[in-house]
């Protein structure tokens, strides 16, 4: 039998056993976002409307609003970052700590966490998402959330949508599929493309004689026109993914190129006025046309 002196030292580390486990348990319940590992961006009360306020008009984002130590947000954690790593670059995936910023979580009306709050366009007023927070589900909220500047063509819009703002390039999705998919309304609506850039969409069976003309004998096919008379003609030929065509499209898609410009008089140069003459085999001679027609090459 051991000496009271042994039991009471026996128990004295028992006890310090189980406080160090209860506090190594406690730390284990925090939130780590690593922006190493994560596409989460984080923000502070301070930033919110530098990173998402300001951009309410043009950009759809998330917040989740979570507490450092709470171990129903350490669990959300993993489930987050798959909505971040999805819609990278496409939508704002942010995250905010309610512990630091306590204020700023009450005022947006955050109690219980994980919290997440949709920013879509205005002005559509934010939301809490309410429900079972899924990445899928919060991924179909976003993506949906997203507006589209896509035109679909049709035989009697094809001529307008391609000699309508000639600064503007052009770039046509041809697809064997009948909807316009979540990558391409993405690129129509981000913030610079949506001045500068027309998006079109195209399909196998609706626009055949379109297809023909720009030589398109595979689906999908992606093809950008450039220059007033659309003289320039180029297939994109990399990866079909946001991030690969969106650093495309950027080469000719600078900020300010396909805007409209004052002229001296106050009016604006160029014209936004479709010109299908320009792209037919044998011009129409009218009106509209004759200047084109006869007196340009």
């Amino acid at each position: 039998v051991a000496p009271p002196r042994w039991s009471c030292r026996v128990a004295t580390l028992a006890m310090f056993l189980r406080l160090a486990a209860s506090l190594c348990g406690v730390a284990s319940s925090a939130v780590v976002i690593d922006a190493m590992k994560h596409d989460i961006q984080q923000i502070q009360a301070g930033s919110f409307d530098t990173i998402i306020g300001k951009f309410r008009d043009d950009a759809v984002s998330a917040v989740w609003y979570y507490k450092e130590s709470n171990a129903a947000d350490e669990k959300f954690l993993d489930e987050y970052q798959k909505v971040a790593k999805e819609l990278k670059g496409i939508v704002k995936v942010c995250a905010m700590d309610c512990e630091r910023f306590a204020k700023f979580c009450k005022d947006v009306g955050v109690g219980e966490t994980p919290s997440v709050m949709i920013y879509p366009p205005n002005p559509q007023p934010s939301y809490a998402l309410q429900g079972e927070l899924t990445s899928k589900r919060i991924t179909n909220v976003l993506t949906k959330s997203v507006p589209s500047m896509v035109t679909s063509l049709t035989a009697d819009n094809e001529a307008a949508f391609l000699t309508s703002d000639p600064s503007k390039p052009k770039v046509i999705l041809f697809s064997n599929k009948p909807k316009v998919p979540f990558m391409w309304r993405a690129l129509s609506a981000e913030m610079v493309f949506k001045r500068t850039i027309k998006f079109g969409f195209a399909t196998e069976e609706a626009n055949a004689e379109l297809a023909k003309k720009f030589k398109v004998k595979k689906f999908p096919t992606i093809v950008m026109q450039r220059g007033g008379k659309g003289e320039q003609k180029e297939v994109y030929s990399g990866d079909i993914n946001f991030q690969a065509i969106h650093n495309w499209v950027n080469l000719y898609s600078e900020s300010g190129m396909g805007d409209k410009v004052a002229g001296a008089a106050g009016g604006e140069s160029g014209s936004d006025e479709a010109k299908p003459w320009l792209i037919q085999d044998i011009p129409e001679l009218t009106g509209p046309s004759h200047n084109d027609v006869c007196f340009k090459s």
